[in-house]
């Protein structure tokens, strides 16, 4: 009969290896089991674990394994016991080894425990969020707090209060590799000024005008965004001439092309765009789509 493996008698560098095997489902339940197993998890190097929360704010994401968050319908479920996170124990149900569903009677309440919990015991930073209502202010505070930067915020922008703004753009922004933000309406020129040391900048329903998008693409020229790599806005502001750069349009009409780039693991593209060399020598191509106020970016 073979015998248990005995963990904590492994000498730490075969112990390592080990723990390098497993998944981040399995490293969750093996740090159930005691604070001692707990406390063993960074030697399967979590630390590099991409951890996100989901478009839908259903699920959090570690690598390719999901933590689902679940309202309390556990008699439409197969249960799995009991677990722990942040300190509240949940029932739990496997829906396959690469899922673990857990069940809250404040779903809110759970998304925050499972993100900060798995946070704590990886010890790896947020990849990416989303800042669902309720749960603003506290993720806010939570990144700011552990970590140096994101690489994707993705804002929401719908019934945004002012003190949630400013906490954004006090304490988020400049750390913020990804800005995106679907109900743009509040942001100003100074709001897009503090995203200077953005890579890909994302704007829905905004209402920047075209003194606004001129004014930002003169300092971009000028080369005040360094690290910008992809700009996209949406605005019912910008009249259907409007153009920069002494260019008579920011669309190619004659023989436009589609050009993609990955950026921060996504494929961003543009289409019809032309060619603007910043003030230092790079090359991007810049398109006004006029027939749905897109005004796009992409550095080459």
């Amino acid at each position: 009969m073979s015998q248990p493996l005995k963990l904590f008698h492994l000498p730490t560098l075969v112990l390592r290896n080990v723990l390098q095997l497993l998944n981040p489902i399995e490293l969750f339940e093996l740090s159930q089991c005691s604070r001692r197993a707990l406390s063993i998890i960074p030697l399967s190097n979590s630390k590099y674990f991409k951890l996100r929360m989901n478009n839908n704010y259903s699920s959090i994401l570690v690598n390719d394994h999901a933590f689902r968050v679940r309202r309390n319908y556990q008699w439409a479920y197969i249960l799995h016991g009991t677990r722990t996170f942040k300190g509240s124990a949940v029932k739990v149900s496997y829906h396959s080894e690469q899922e673990l569903g857990s069940f809250w009677d404040d779903r809110i309440a759970g998304l925050k425990a499972v993100l900060f919990h798995l946070s704590n015991i990886f010890h790896c930073p947020i990849d990416c969020t989303r800042l669902p209502p309720g749960l603003r202010e506290s993720i806010i505070d939570f990144i700011s707090g552990r970590q140096t930067e994101i690489k994707e915020l993705d804002v929401g922008g719908r019934n945004l209060i002012e003190e949630h703004r400013t906490n954004i753009f006090d304490k988020i922004r400049a750390n913020s590799k990804s800005m995106i933000i679907f109900f743009s309406y509040w942001v100003t020129l100074e709001h897009l000024n503090l995203m200077k040391s953005c890579i890909v900048i994302t704007l829905f329903q905004t209402t920047l005008t075209e003194n606004d998008m001129t004014e930002f693409l003169k300092s971009w020229q000028r080369g005040e965004f360094p690290n910008l790599e992809y700009f996209y806005i949406r605005s019912k502001q910008l009249n259907k001439n409007f153009t920069a750069f002494g260019l008579p349009s920011l669309q190619d009409s004659v023989n436009p092309q589609k050009y993609a780039k990955t950026i921060l693991g996504s494929e961003r593209e543009i289409y019809g765009g032309v060619d603007v060399q910043r003030d230092d020598g790079v090359v991007a191509k810049v398109c006004f789509n006029n027939e749905n106020g897109d005004l796009q970016i992409l550095v080459l």
